[in-house]
This record gives structure tokens, sequence and C-alpha cells, in this order.
């Protein structure tokens, strides 16, 4: 069994060499149009359903929590909205990246490095806690999420998504068109294949867990009220053949439908 501490390097490693947006952009690090580049794949191509589903508007004058801020498109979003900012991740890369997109566009935000495991804050300061796409990359997602609401104030509210074991993206893409039909059973472990899904991943070997509604429930077991639901088709993340054929419209159409029910991300509302 790997120890949790290299599990969590190998996090670092992973995003330090391959930051969130880093290869739909081909701007100098850290210029406006670098992020602004990355805003736009993640908003207009990759998820165009987030900003309508997750409203960052309801969150103004409200103490919000990022974990996991990447290179900072989703903090800006809540800055905009009017969000009183801190933000947390394990890569001190994403910090730097975050403070440079945030001061490029005229805001602040408290930002720390920081483990979701064992956050640095007293209890029940926030009134929010936002987290996309991180919580399964973390050996002890429990322990993290049970630190969420340990830091929640009283009817608080968190915001998670965690990846989908049972989505299409996963089962039709991923573990039967590139693992099985296209042979990599043969060659690497499927844990590795699932690793590779994050960019880079193939060679870094981050952790990346799965989970299905029913065990995302159950690490929410503490909180008094539960809603989850489930978003992205993946076909961007698709293999080039793939994708090319899904992109037409009609297919693409039929499994974003599908999406809701079967969708790559499960998100997850849960007040305290």
């Amino acid at each position: 069994m790997i120890n949790d501490n290299i599990y969590k390097q190998k996090a670092i490693n992973q995003w330090t060499k391959h930051p969130i947006g880093f290869d739909v952009t081909k701007h100098p690090e850290g210029t406006r149009e670098f992020f602004e580049n990355i805003r736009k794949y993640r908003y207009e191509i990759e998820s165009p359903w987030l900003l309508k589903t997750l409203n960052f508007g309801q969150y103004q004058g409200k103490k919000v929590l990022e974990i996991g801020v990447g290179t900072g498109t989703d903090h800006l979003e809540l800055a905009k909205a009017g969000a009183i900012l801190t933000g947390i991740d394990i890569t001190p890369k994403s910090i730097e990246l975050t403070k440079k997109n945030l001061e490029l566009h005229g805001y602040h935000s408290d930002l720390l490095v920081a483990d979701a495991e064992n956050l640095p804050f007293e209890d029940e300061i926030f009134e929010v806690v936002y987290s996309f796409g991180v919580l399964h990359h973390i050996p002890d997602t429990q322990k993290a999420i049970d630190e969420i609401y340990r830091v929640l104030k009283p009817q608080g509210k968190a915001i998670i998504t965690l990846y989908n074991k049972n989505s299409l993206f996963f089962w039709l893409f991923v573990f039967l068109y590139d693992f099985i039909l296209k042979g990599k059973f043969m060659k690497i472990s499927l844990n590795d294949r699932i690793s590779a899904i994050e960019k880079g991943g193939d060679e870094t070997k981050p952790l990346v867990k799965l989970f299905t509604k029913k065990q995302a429930r159950e690490l929410f077991h503490k909180f008094r009220k539960v809603t989850i639901i489930t978003r992205q088709t993946g076909l961007s993340t698709s293999g080039r053949f793939l994708s090319k054929i899904l992109n037409w419209k009609i297919v693409k159409t039929f499994f974003e439908f599908l999406a809701q029910w079967f969708g790559w991300y499960l998100i997850i509302e849960a007040e305290k």
C-alpha cells in the first residue's frame, strides 16, 4: 500500500508540471491572454453548463473557501460575484498562478498552500466551501469532507464535484474503448489508465478515485441535506477519433442529454 505522503507528492508533481488548462493556450504563462484562453475553454468548450449550474452569483458577500484553486479560473468568477474569498491548494504553483490571475483583474483572496485533510482554519468560519474536481485526488477523501464540515458555519453549504464511476465517459470511453478495445489492458493497469485521464497523468500517475452516487452520499453522512446531480459528457477528453464522431451535433446532443444521469461529474450540494 502506497503511503499517503507519496500520493500527495504525486499530486504536487502532476499539477506543477501540468497545471490545469496549460494545454489549451499558447500564450506566455501568467499573461492576461493565457488566463483568458483557459477560461474560455473551460466555460465555452469543456463545461458550457458550469456557470449556469453552479451560479456563483449566489455567494455575493459570503465567506467562501475554495479547496484546490488550480489556475484560479473558478476563483476569479467567485471574486467577480463578490464573495469574500479564501483559497488553498497543496501545490505551490497553483497558488502562484491563482494569485497572478486575480491580481491581473484587480481582485484579492487569502491564498495559502495547505492540505485539504488538515485545513488550517478554526471551526465554523465559512459560509460556503467549494471544491471542483479535487477531492477524488486526496488519499483520505472522507477526512477532507469531515474537515469541510468542521469549518462550515451551521446552515453552511458545501459544493463539491467528484468523478462519477457510473458515467458514460468512464465505462464507454475509458474502460471499453481505450482500455479494452485498444488493448491497453495488456500494457498497463486500470489504475494507471485512470491516472492518465489527467493531462500528463500517464507520466506522473496521480491518485484518481471514482465514486458512485451511493458512495458520495456516504461521504457526506454528517450533513443534514445532500443533493447530487451529474453533468459532463467527457467528449472533450475522449480520444481524437471518438471526439470527431461524437461532436456530430445530433450525437453530441444525445450524450449531453444522457449526462443528466450518467455524467462524468457528481455535483454534490450539502447543507450542514
